[in-house]
């Protein structure tokens, strides 16, 4: 989410933004719509990205102290949740891939709510292009 509010400083970098998941289309279309994310979506059901990239699945990481607070602070805000779409243990991660293929930036996620700031990826596209 935090792309999708810095889309321009991305957009100024030259960069075009995807978002891989797992499940099926139509949750994965619906998770999308709800979150107004804008980027294209690819499909990986075989999760051969996932796999390729080292991404695991953890169900002590995944349903950690700390990402049972904030979905627990997001209802107690009245926020609504998603539900669950396709494996609630598969981790995630951000990776930053040049045009010419190579690998600029790899962040495996801890835990669903591990993301890099913003400006961690903003400043490896700036290292790349120097």
């Amino acid at each position: 989410m935090q792309v999708h509010h810095q889309a321009t400083e991305f957009r100024a970098a030259n960069t075009l933004t995807w978002v891989i998941s797992f499940g099926a289309l139509k949750n994965a279309q619906g998770w999308q719509q709800a979150l107004n994310i804008p980027y294209p979506l690819l499909l990986d059901p075989d999760r051969q990205v996932y796999d390729a990239y080292g991404l695991g699945k953890s169900m002590l990481n995944s349903w950690n102290l700390r990402t049972l607070s904030y979905y627990g602070a997001k209802l107690l805000r009245g926020a609504a949740l998603h539900g669950i779409q396709g494996d609630p243990h598969q981790l995630g991660g951000d990776f930053l891939v040049g045009a010419d293929g190579r690998l600029l930036l790899a962040r495996p996620s801890r835990d669903p709510l591990d993301r890099p700031e913003v400006s961690a990826l903003l400043r490896a596209l700036a290292r790349s292009s120097a």
